[in-house]
């Protein structure tokens, strides 16, 4: 029986050429609230975090992502060079394997949740990347003003991350999270796991921790789990941010945790 960290791991590595292909394609790149833009594809979300003093980057996708990436942010007017620090989800090959050449490219630090250094040094299907600060939950990181707080969700991966920040614009505060992933992915073992034998617990932790997040604008690792393709044809037609969405996120938040009692109780029988 193959254990959740080598299904994990062999699916970082084996994604099928097509489907990088697929999952890479260009999406318009947007601004989502104040200084936090869309700079992904259309199946795999990147967050530019801009400063004055140089940007943050969410996610760097497939190394094949990486040129969209770069164009995504070019198109919106500010250089790929000044993307200063380099964060991720979880430690997946399409969130995460492009961090070596983006690395590369920009000279960028990389900072990795406690529990995914290792698999991201590797290069998780992509180029090894030197990890430069390894991260506990809750450490600040902070950049020309903006301040990202990181919360340790993990289950999906022993070190998924779910980022948090108050975005401020026109005055209005509003409370933004890049949520990591709580998915049982196929072949995750959460009985009697020798090689993650807390899986169980941590995805518990998660689900309770990701309930006292407080969250006005829902974001997440995937674009289609906070519906952004629909949203995103709503910017520029008045009215409210379409992607304030606290119910959105609560919604999401009980059943992704209903589909994991559902696979646990499964696996117990």
């Amino acid at each position: 029986m193959r254990s959740a960290l080598l299904a994990l791991l062999a699916a970082s590595a084996l994604y099928p050429q097509a489907r990088k292909a697929d999952w890479s394609l260009p999406f318009p790149p947007h601004k989502v609230v104040a200084n936090v833009y869309y700079v992904g594809s259309t199946q795999l979300s990147s967050y530019l975090i801009t400063t004055p003093e140089g940007h943050l980057l969410i996610n760097s996708s497939f190394e094949e992502t990486v040129p969209v990436i770069r164009a995504a942010i070019e198109k919106l007017g500010f250089r790929f060079q000044d993307v200063k620090i380099l964060l991720g989800s979880h430690a997946h090959g399409d969130h995460m394997a492009g961090n070596g050449l983006v690395k590369e490219l920009t000279g960028a630090r990389v900072l990795v949740m406690q529990g995914d250094e290792e698999v991201v040094a590797k290069g998780t299907g992509g180029r090894p990347c030197k990890v430069d600060q390894v991260l506990k939950d809750g450490d600040q990181v902070k950049l020309g003003g903006t301040v990202l707080t990181a919360h340790h969700t993990p289950g999906h991966t022993k070190g998924c991350t779910t980022w948090g920040l108050t975005a401020i614009e026109n005055g209005q505060a509003h409370r933004v999270l890049v949520y990591g992933s709580t998915n049982v992915n196929p072949g995750y073992i959460l009985v009697n796991n020798r090689d993650y034998p807390g899986i169980a617990d941590d995805y518990a932790r998660s689900f309770r921790k990701l309930r006292q997040l407080a969250c006005d604008i829902f974001l997440a690792a995937h674009p289609s789990v906070y519906r952004m393709e629909e949203k995103h044809q709503q910017l520029g037609k008045g009215g409210v941010n379409p992607f304030i969405d606290p119910d959105g996120y609560r919604a999401f938040v009980d059943a992704q945790e209903k589909r994991s009692l559902e696979e646990l109780e499964k696996q117990k029988r």
